[in-house]
This record gives C-alpha cells, structure tokens and sequence, in this order.
C-alpha cells in the first residue's frame, strides 16, 4: 500500500514537499479542501515538464506502447532532477527546507489539524526535511489559551519488499528505528509492547498529508521516485 492508498483516510488537504522546479518561489497553488498545496524548493537553472496527460480511444497495443513512452519520459525525468539535487548547494537546500518547514508550522490549516500523515526525510534521498515539523508535533503539546490542536501523527513503515506501507501513530521521536536502508520509521509496537495504531483503523481520519516527491508540475501533478 503506497502513499495514494491513503488518500479515502484524508478529509482535508494534501500538502506536497517537493523537489527543485523551475522559476518558482515558495508558494501555494491550492487552498484546503480543494487541490493539493505546493511547497517547492527554488532552483532557477532546472526546468522539467512531466508528460502530458491523453484522453483518446486506443487499442491496448496503443495504450500499451503510449504507457511505455511514458514510464521513459518518466525515467528520463528522475535522472535529470536527481543530478539537479545532488549538484544543488548544501547550504541553499538547508536554508530552502527551513523555510518550507516554517510556511508549514506558521499555516492555520496546520494548526488547526488534529490528525496528520507526515513522512520522515531521509538525507540521503535529498528529501525536503521535516524533522522541524515532526519534532514540533511531539515536543510542543497544546497550552490552555492557544490556538494550535493536538495533533495525532502518523508515519509511514514499509511492511516488505514490494513496499507495502502502513500508517502507524507514534508520540516521541524515541519511537523511530532505522530499517536496512537506515530510514527511519516506527517499530511496529510501543514502549509497552502494544501495536501501534494504524491510520487505517483509526476512529477519526486525518485531515493532513505530507508527501514526499521527486518532481512536480504547476497543477500539482506529482513524480514519484518509482517505487510504487
């Protein structure tokens, strides 16, 4: 089960993390409750255009050798924004990924979300960072007189090798170990050998989700990293 799967738990918006694209600012292309909210690192010198999206009546020879055409581009377009990304100033992603995380912490479609999925960055996969998100959900509990709800955070925890995924509650950052590829995700029981609960099973959907991508169009069109 991938990140889509989740979209029938999520009643609110879908904000978007993304990668460099080009000859944008920090911005947002959606409200809540409509289309996804984008939030992008700026990289003026890359530019990149996924392929379009075609309605016509084929035959399955057709739609076949059309969706081949497409993986290629597809291919073809995560080579070149991961060179992009491994050649962007480390400095410049740092200071990028603060102020992604900070548009977030600072929107009242946030503070007000009292259910969230949130995927955890993995440096070595040059994600936009979310550490500030997630340790400001854990380590900042809600005060009598504020505004800001209480939050229930779900993170991802990849199940197998076809990577099926589940959505699991955590309440610490204790409560994340390093797999085989030293990304971290939850153990499947707490501290007091209880399972942990799934988002699936949960009484309340969420209202939130933070997803990860490798690219994105202006209409929110997301490239993923192939995984499924």
């Amino acid at each position: 089960m991938g990140w889509w799967s989740y979209k029938g738990r999520v009643k609110g918006l879908v904000a978007m993390i993304l990668s460099p694209h080009q000859h944008h600012q920090l911005c947002t292309l959606a409200t809540p409750f409509t289309r996804p909210l984008i939030l992008r690192r700026t990289q003026p010198s890359s530019s990149y255009t996924l392929p379009p999206r075609r309605f016509t009546t084929m035959t399955t020879t057709t739609q076949n050798q059309n969706l081949d055409d497409i993986f290629s581009q597809k291919k073809v377009l995560r080579t070149k924004v991961k060179k992009d990304l491994r050649s962007m100033d480390p400095a410049l992603r740092s200071q990028q990924d603060d102020a992604i995380q900070n548009l977030i912490l600072e929107a009242p479609w946030f503070k007000s979300c009292k259910g969230l999925c949130a995927y955890i960055s993995c440096s070595a996969l040059r994600e936009v960072d979310t550490s500030k998100v997630l340790r400001h959900i854990l380590n900042n509990p809600t005060k009598d007189g504020e505004t800001e709800t209480t939050k229930r955070l779900y993170v991802p925890r990849v199940e197998d090798k076809n990577s099926h995924m589940r959505m699991l509650n955590i309440s610490s950052m204790d409560d994340l170990i390093a797999n085989s590829m030293n990304i971290l995700e939850p153990a499947p029981v707490d501290a007091s050998g209880n399972d942990r609960e799934d988002v699936m099973m949960a009484n309340e959907p969420v209202e939130l989700l933070l997803l990860p991508g490798l690219a994105f169009d202006k209409t929110g069109r997301r490239l993923g990293r192939g995984g499924g």
